[in-house]
């Protein structure tokens, strides 16, 4: 039996969900079955997480600022609040059921935020640092463009084997202040937050590139990160 991944979309209008097919291409070919997960079954989440086994949070949209306490700075982009709704419920249940979850993009920046941390919610105005790389790319979406430096032995590194991994990079926002039961396992050079791991949770990581975009291109260490991901939720599935 293949463990059931339920990966969370966003909505393009009023008439459609939408998910780049990047991330379903990568469950599958690491052996498992995605389940997208639309917006508008928030009062349902109990229900989706016992038909799934592992929960991918997914890129999109900027992140509300009212959900860690800010007001909108000038370089927030757009938001959709109903997407920030579902995902926190849908991450709050997931940890209570110690559940594996894997952050993609914006998946880490809302993992920290409800663990309780903060964003930049525009790292060219709010993070002053004359070292800052571009982070947002204008190469294809699967082609590398800057390093992440892996942080001493953790889950990240026992899954990629090095210590540092090219990685594409399509973001704005970033962790500012980090949860409290996250652990910082890997950085860029201009030390922006990369990844982040729980720090009791048998499988929960989150990363800020798009490791999914790497992996159907043939990224061998982006492939390794959903094979890590559909083994933690075939043993939560076998264990459930």
């Amino acid at each position: 039996m293949k463990p059931v991944i339920g990966i969370t979309a966003f909505a393009e209008d009023d008439l459609s969900s939408r998910l780049n097919v990047a991330y379903c291409k990568s469950i599958i070919e690491a052996g498992g079955i995605p389940l997208i997960i639309p917006l508008e079954v928030d009062k349902d989440v109990a229900q989706i997480l016992s038909l799934t086994d592992g929960l991918l949070l997914s890129g999109g949209y900027d992140v509300h600022p009212f959900h860690f306490g800010a007001e909108p700075s000038t370089g927030l982009g757009q938001i959709q609040p109903e997407r920030d709704t579902l995902e926190l419920a849908l991450i709050n249940a997931a940890l209570i059921r110690q559940m594996p979850i894997f952050g993609i993009c914006r998946g880490i920046q809302m993992l920290n935020i409800a663990l309780g941390g903060t964003l930049y919610q525009d790292m060219e105005s709010e993070y002053h640092s004359s070292k800052l790389l571009k982070h947002m790319q204008q190469a294809a979406r699967g082609v590398a463009t800057h390093n992440v430096n892996i942080v001493s032995d953790n889950l990240l590194k026992t899954i990629v084997e090095e210590d540092r991994i090219a990685v594409n990079s399509m973001h704005h926002q970033a962790i500012n202040v980090l949860a409290e039961k996250l652990n910082v396992v890997a950085k860029s050079s201009d030390g922006i937050v990369e990844a982040v791991v729980h720090d009791t949770l048998p499988f929960c990581l989150a990363v800020q590139w798009h490791p999914e975009e790497q992996a159907i291109v043939g990224d061998e260490t982006a492939k390794k990160l959903f094979t890590a991901f559909i083994k933690a939720s075939l043993k939560y599935k076998r264990e459930a």
